[in-house]
């Protein structure tokens, strides 16, 4: 077990060297000269003294080596540079937008999980009849709409329509509601299809005609015999979910005004504010490859034929 985790943690330190590598060369790989659009951005003429004056400045005269040795010590220290947009710490516009964020996916995972889970067990509890097919239709339904489209529908109808909840800004619980929705009916649908089928495997195994030979029912069955066996299955397919909400977050947050990492990284992109899409890149890989990581020891603790495997 010392030598899983050990193994996996060395495989996390490669997998984050080889993201800081990507998100570098992304970035100094873009087309155009970075002195010139931080000099239009003073308000400057970018006459070529100037514009070698703000290269010498930033260190773009430097070895492509050097700058991104540079770059990486001060992002392990914690330090992201300046905003060339706004010229303001990144890292202080980060520790206040990482929260937004964090609250977006952890709501949305929770709610993901409760409807999965839900939609799973009452197709189970009922198999091939119409609860079974209303729920394959829901998770069908909800894998095929499009995240924006989700948030479209959700504010038309709980904030324009039925006037329920505010459909913009970051304002408390209430306001948290349709950002959660939005990001959870996607994940919720593929992970009810996990659920769904991870059961029905399960309720075809020999230890469940073990079980009703003890006389249990179908709800005993389900919730003390078949849960646990796909438990391993359902939070690998979670951790994937969750680390593709990343992903979610940089359409939803502008959708419902709020001011996270998603948006950050937009706003970076749409002035070509370099340093910001860097710090932003690397926390995004930088957290699918921790929840990877996470996963992969909760399976190990929930699995016990993996637990002997690595014994």
């Amino acid at each position: 077990m010392i030598h899983f985790i050990s193994k996996r943690l060395k495989h996390s330190l490669v997998l984050l060297f080889l993201a800081s590598v990507v998100c570098f060369t992304l970035v100094v790989s873009a087309p155009g000269n970075v002195a010139v659009l931080i000099a239009e951005l003073r308000g400057a003429v970018a006459t070529p003294g100037y514009v070698e004056q703000v290269a010498e400045e930033i260190g773009l005269n430097k070895p492509l080596l050097m700058r991104y040795v540079d770059w990486l010590g001060d992002a392990v220290r914690g330090d992201f540079g300046i905003s060339y947009r706004t010229g303001q710490d990144v890292s202080a516009d980060l520790a206040n937008r990482m929260f937004v964020t964090g609250i977006l996916i952890a709501g949305s995972a929770a709610i993901a999980t409760l409807i999965s889970l839900a939609l799973g067990f009452l197709g189970a509890f009922w198999p091939y009849k119409l609860p079974d097919r209303v729920s394959r239709g829901l998770a069908l339904l909800g894998a095929s709409t499009p995240t924006f489209f989700v948030g479209a529908l959700m504010i038309y109808a709980f904030s324009v329509t039925f006037q329920l909840l505010p459909s913009f800004g970051f304002a408390g619980p209430k306001s948290w509601i349709l950002p959660w929705l939005t990001v959870a009916v996607l994940p919720a649908a593929v992970l009810s299809r996990v659920v769904r089928v991870g059961l029905e495997e399960a309720m075809a195994s020999p230890f469940v005609l073990t079980a009703k030979s003890k006389g249990l029912g179908r709800t005993a069955i389900l919730f003390r015999e078949a849960l646990p066996n796909i438990t391993p299955l359902f939070i690998n397919a979670l951790g994937t979910q969750v680390g593709l909400m990343t992903a979610t977050a940089i359409i939803v947050e502008p959708l419902f005004a709020w001011q996270g990492l998603g948006d950050y990284f937009l706003a970076g992109v749409r002035f070509r504010d370099f340093m910001v899409v860097q710090a932003c890149l690397l926390i995004f890989l930088t957290f699918f490859i921790v929840v990877n990581l996470i996963v992969d020891l909760a399976v190990l603790l929930t699995d016990p034929r993996i637990r002997r495997q690595w014994s």
